[in-house]
């Protein structure tokens, strides 16, 4: 799983970049800068994790579950941005979103992925900090 976990995280970090050179085209400039942040902050994390992983000591059974879920949320809370950026989703987050607004179901769609990969975020850092192991 370490090494899964940063291949994820450098390749999270590369979309980051490139995100980075798409801001002036969005339609919200300030949802694009928060996509390219989060995903360039959650590439070096999922980096981290991945040479952390094998000092965690996690139940087996979920090492894997709990390893796929913690890019699955990064990757999903990244695109969520990216996508608030390019609809001008901004109705769920009043300081980047700058009441920038979009149809309703585009609002409901990046609101949605948005709660879900943070929640599912929040349950995998949550289950890391129960494995880990304060031996040497």
């Amino acid at each position: 799983m370490s090494s899964i976990l940063s291949f994820a995280g450098v390749l999270l970090f590369l979309l980051g970049l490139l995100t980075g050179f798409a801001i002036p085209a969005l339609r919200s400039s300030r949802l694009g800068l928060s996509a390219h942040l989060t995903a360039v902050q959650s590439g070096a994390f999922l980096l981290a994790a991945g040479l952390l992983w094998p000092h965690l000591r996690l139940w087996p059974a979920w090492n894997g579950v709990i390893a796929n879920a913690l890019w699955i949320s990064l990757y999903g809370l990244w695109l969520s941005l990216l996508l608030a950026g390019v609809f001008g989703a901004g109705r769920g987050l009043p300081i980047a979103g700058q009441g920038i607004t979009t149809t309703a179901a585009k609002q409901y769609a990046v609101s949605g992925l948005m709660v879900v990969a943070s929640l599912a975020l929040v349950v995998v850092v949550a289950a890391m900090l129960l494995g880990w192991s304060w031996q040497a």
